[in-house]
């Protein structure tokens, strides 16, 4: 058994990385006075605590799993993390980025802000250096978190922890019905604070008015997202909250009228101009350059499969925020499952998002798998004429009614195309995306003039390396099409093109403006592209024999970032130096792997963070990391109903918890992780035990969901679980 001295040449090459970071970071936090605290230099120090974490958990990273060091580092940090939960949570009550979770802080604390980031940033570099000089830190003490009344996690200053293991709502009945149901399983999920603070809202009459246009397209293209949205108030008035229908509608169209520019994620929060659109004027920059918000999508079918069905996987990319994954059984057209962004339509930091999401699949076959690319200048849909700009509707709508009533990728196509260009100026305002099925894809990259010429940019193929089109599709953040089409191509600043990467600058002096929203959707464009040419790459090694095993791994296989001191690999990287960037890295926030079918029931694996811990970064940046972390997988099949669907993740549960018995066997008893997987073990058979029979007792429908939903949840946590204990290595190795 390893005593504790690290031996690893990766050790060796992750302190020759960061050495320079740490001395930094560490003579930074003396440096500031508690004189004259400014929210600028809250900022800074939350920059970095992150990067602290970060750097912490690469030296962790390159620790073997049987070495005490890592085990106690491991340990350590877990208290970290909830720590920089708290601080997030707090100055998002100050700065606003949290509005829609918690109501804004009235006797703002620079200072007690500044000092919370600080401790982080000090505890981590201590992780960071025991782990390079080898030294056990002492068994850090129990943290006191609570569930209060929820399922959720909560430290004990009352800061919700995102979960471990994605929830799962489960909806049946009329799209009315499902609305009440997800507003009452959501609160069961989470307490009722994650709908009060939409609620809080005061919505004046004229804002009255643009909900009354935006109703007016729901209304004309999807009826049954008002149907949902009015469930949905009466759903969360069921759980004390006063939440009305406009309230309800908003989170799928937002407050503002149409854009008439690229706006990125801006929208006045507050309803009374007290917050202004700085919270989510557009994409934060740390200081070394990271843009948050990125996305990957990956798609397969026919020659490219191994059985010829098709089979996808995708990612959010930002720091995860509180979710669920919605299976749903309506009582007309399609069940379908989709994981939207969160669950009540906001990511702090970032924005309200429509109910956004990826992916996404029905009984049909038919899926969505992410929203495709989008324009150089980060316009959902390409952008399309301005004067063609307007109201129609935003992401989550058009998707949610393609996934209930479309039969086939291609009727899943028509359908966003005959829909109006609606309001590409935020990101994911319209309507769009990646969708395929067992015999076609299409990424509607531009949606110009939908549904009047002139016509749309569709990619429905990947070019291979010999220039053949193979059924392969995959998308980031840029667009991958040549063809010119009315968007013509980059209007300004200096683009390279490649058909694997497809647009995208070198170097931010490239970019052309100096418009932050721009700016942040053209520097996006860089890592994109080399996301794509990893793709390509995976597609090249794969082909013919791509199935769910294949992108799972994919999606665990990290890239590469160049040796050295880090801050000079910055350097270069700003100076148009290229990295050997994954899809797979540290800024995913939620993994899914799929395999949709219209003839067996389709699969569904979810994952919150990166599908591995130790990823690598995609550019320069910090990525983010999470409280009781697994790096994996729950597994559904669309079943053909609630009950099935529960029967077999149950079935699934107790497949994985005979192996993990047996890995559990297996380890040896100094093995330092041994009482963790236990408890893991544990927990998962609790989970089994607690299942019980859903038809006995008569329940009312919503009551009756809402115990199948939480069953599920059960499951699909002893998944998990169990999954942790079989992917334990049994010697030293990483």
């Amino acid at each position: 058994m390893n005593t504790g001295i690290p031996s690893s040449v990766d050790v060796d090459r992750e302190v020759m990385r960061y050495d320079s970071t740490i001395r930094k970071l560490r003579q930074a936090i003396p440096a500031r006075t508690e004189d004259g605290v400014s929210l600028a230099l809250v900022y800074q120090a939350r920059e970095s605590a992150l990067l602290a974490v970060h750097v912490a958990q690469r030296m962790i990273g390159a620790l073997d799993r049987g070495d005490l060091v890592r085990a106690r580092a491991h340990a350590t940090m877990e208290g970290h993390l909830a720590r920089l939960y708290e601080a997030k949570w707090n100055l998002g009550r100050v700065d606003g980025t949290y509005v829609d979770f918690a109501a804004p802080e009235s006797s703002p604390d620079p200072i007690e802000l500044l000092r919370r980031f600080e401790a982080v940033t000090s505890g981590a570099l201590d992780v960071a250096d025991a782990c390079r000089g080898g030294i056990v830190l002492p068994a850090p003490a129990p943290l006191s978190l609570q569930r209060r009344g929820s399922e959720v996690l909560h430290t004990e200053s009352g800061v919700p922890l995102v979960p471990t293991v994605c929830p799962v709502v489960v909806l049946t009945g009329s799209n009315e019905d499902m609305g009440r149901q997800y507003a009452q399983q959501v609160v069961d999920i989470y307490g009722t604070w994650i709908f009060d603070r939409l609620a809080a809202r005061v919505i004046s009459d004229d804002t009255r008015l643009v909900l009354a246009e935006w109703e007016s397209q729901l209304a004309r293209h999807a009826p049954e997202v008002l149907d949902f949205a009015r469930g949905w108030a009466d759903g969360a008035a069921s759980r004390g909250i006063a939440l009305d229908h406009g309230h309800a509608l908003a989170v799928w169209t937002g407050y503002n009228e149409p854009a008439h520019n690229h706006v990125m994620f801006g929208e006045e929060l507050s309803g009374d101009s007290s917050l202004g659109v700085h919270a989510y004027s557009g994409a934060h920059f740390s200081p070394s350059g990271e843009v948050t918000d990125m996305c990957s999508g990956f798609c397969a079918w026919s020659s490219a499969t191994v059985d010829g069905g098709l089979v996808g996987a995708s990612t959010t990319d930002h720091d995860c925020t509180y979710q669920a994954t919605i299976v749903a059984f309506p009582d007309r057209g399609n069940s379908f499952v989709h994981t939207p962004f969160s669950a009540n339509g906001s990511i702090p930091g970032l924005g309200r998002f429509f109910m956004a999401g990826h992916p996404g699949f029905n009984d049909k076959g038919v899926a969505y798998v992410h929203h495709g690319g989008q324009g150089i200048d980060g316009a959902s849909g390409g952008g399309g004429p301005r004067e063609q700009w307007g109201y129609g509707l935003r992401r989550g709508a058009s998707t949610f009614h393609a996934l209930q009533f479309a039969d086939t990728a291609q009727e899943a196509r028509d359908m966003m195309l005959s829909f109006p260009v609606g309001d590409p100026g935020p990101i994911l305002g319209t309507a769009g995306g990646l969708f395929a099925d067992a015999h076609y894809g299409v990424a509607i990259e531009e949606r110009a003039g939908s549904p009047e010429e002139p016509r749309p940019i569709l990619r429905e193929h990947t070019e291979d390396a010999n220039g053949e089109l193979v059924p392969v599709l995959y998308a980031n953040n840029n667009p991958l099409s040549e063809e010119p089409g009315s968007w013509a191509g980059p209007r300004e600043g200096k683009y390279v093109y490649s058909s694997e990467s497809g647009w995208y600058i070198r170097r931010p002096d490239d970019a052309g403006t100096s418009d932050p929203a721009l700016l942040a959707a053209r520097l996006s464009s860089k890592n994109s592209a080399a996301r794509n040419r990893f793709f390509h790459r995976q597609m090249s090694q794969g082909f013919g024999s791509i199935d769910v095993d294949f992108v799972t791994s994919m999606y665990r296989t990290s890239g590469s970032m160049p040796d050295g001191d880090y801050p000079e690999s910055v350097e270069r990287w700003n100076a148009g130096e290229e990295w050997e960037a994954s899809a797979a890295h540290r800024g995913n926030a939620f993994t899914a792997v799929i395999k949709p079918s219209s003839s067996d029931p389709g699969e569904y694996h979810a994952c919150i963070g990166p599908a591995d811990r130790h990823l690598q970064i995609r550019e320069p940046s910090h990525g983010h990391y999470y409280f009781d972390e697994t790096g994996e997988f729950w597994r559904l099949r669309l079943m053909e109903s609630s009950e099935l669907l529960l029967k077999d993740a149950e079935d699934e549960a107790r497949r994985r918890v005979d192996a993990a018995s047996a890995r559990l066997a297996a380890l040896p008893d100094d093995h330092p992780e041994r009482g963790l997987a236990a408890g893991w073990l544990t927990e998962a058979i609790e989970c089994l035990a607690s299942l019980a029979d859903p038809t006995e007792g008569g329940l009312p429908p919503d009551e009756r969901a809402a115990v199948i939903a939480k069953q599920v949840r059960a499951a699909c946590r002893a998944q998990v679980r169990a999954a942790q204990v079989i992917r334990l290595p049994t010697g030293l190795t990483t």
